[in-house]
């Protein structure tokens, strides 16, 4: 007799599963599915509480593949539990030698076969509607094998592009303040300059849509500081804002070539923090204009940068928040 308790139960997790993996892998404007984006962040926040804040080469850089193979098999061992109960509550499943019903553990071993392989044949299905079902079972094992493995390696390309975005920010400049000087010619701030500003829009933009159809690229730590995103566009939207708003009026460059930038950014910090813990609880200490008075750079009053600073609070303590999530200390300018 089946026991239908047994059957339901198993239901529900094989459709769970479904609804999760399918939600993850293929979705590109949510994010991870219930169940994946609960066990990345609680996973994630157990490894940043073990973690010494900026220290390079950490246990941190392989937690994201860790994490990323802790996803896939969580999927699989969901799954195989969901169709084990399926098979034992439908009490169809014996030897195919005897025609015995058979043990629990044949029943778990019969699910893995059928799930994941084409089965042995020693142990089968009596029932010929249960075969449909064992058929239904081979299935979604060989589709969420092949979602699996295809979601890996587009996830492993997202991160490289991910580091590719860092090493083309600190390319510019490794500080906020080289990045504005940089740029600056000693009577304004160059062409070149502008476009260099202009081409890494489009790279911001890819790698912050990235982070939201892949969930799990904001788990990948970098072990060095100039391969680390988070760092990058922190240092990039630090410059942007004495651009537009700390050196003089009459030298800033073109607001078609910072102002879509900064959109960029802020969508960057948006999708790379979703589903994230936070370790910073405000804005990070306002960036001082005297090293570019240095240089030779025309800025603005302290003061009026300072209202600035103030004005962009909250953009700046997303930043922050989002610097330290990924396991790094707030860059020096």
């Amino acid at each position: 007799m089946p026991d239908v308790v047994l059957i339901v139960l198993g239901a529900v997790l094989v459709a769970a599963v479904a609804v999760d993996a399918l939600a993850t892998t293929l979705s590109v404007s949510s994010g991870a599915g219930p169940l994946t984006t609960r066990l990345l962040a609680w996973c994630w926040r157990l490894a940043l509480a073990a973690h010494r804040t900026g220290k390079e080469g950490s246990f941190l850089t392989a937690v994201g593949a860790v994490l990323l193979t802790t996803t896939v098999l969580a999927w699989v061992a969901v799954l195989w539990a969901g169709w084990a109960l399926v098979f034992a509550g439908s009490g169809a499943v014996v030897d195919s030698q005897s025609g015995a019903p058979v043990g629990p553990g044949d029943v778990v071993y019969y699910a893995g076969m059928t799930v994941f392989t084409l089965g042995t044949g020693d142990v089968v299905s009596a029932d010929g509607s249960w075969r449909v079902v064992m058929a239904a079972a081979s299935f979604s094992g060989l589709f969420l094998v092949t979602l699996a493995i295809t979601y890996l390696i587009s996830v492993i390309a997202a991160v490289v592009t991910r580091r590719a975005l860092a090493v083309s920010i600190h390319a510019l400049g490794g500080s906020s303040t080289a990045i504005v000087e940089r740029g600056w010619t000693g009577e304004g701030f160059s062409q070149m300059f502008e476009q260099q500003l202009i081409d890494l829009r489009s790279e911001v933009a890819a790698s912050a849509e990235q982070h939201l159809a892949y969930p799990v690229l904001r788990y990948f730590h970098s072990p060095q500081p100039h391969l680390a995103a988070p760092l990058a566009v922190a240092r990039l939207d630090e410059a942007l804002l004495v651009l537009a708003e700390g050196v003089q009026e009459s030298v800033r460059p073109d607001r078609s070539a910072t102002e879509p930038l900064r959109y960029a950014v802020a969508r960057f910090v948006a999708t790379a923090r979703q589903g994230s813990g936070s370790r910073a609880g405000g804005p990070p200490p306002p960036m001082s204009l005297t090293p570019l008075r240095r240089a030779g750079v025309p800025t603005v009053a302290e003061a009026d940068f300072d209202a600035a600073n103030r004005r962009h609070a909250d953009r700046r303590t997303d930043l922050h928040r989002l610097v330290a999530d990924a396991g790094w200390s707030w860059p020096s300018s």
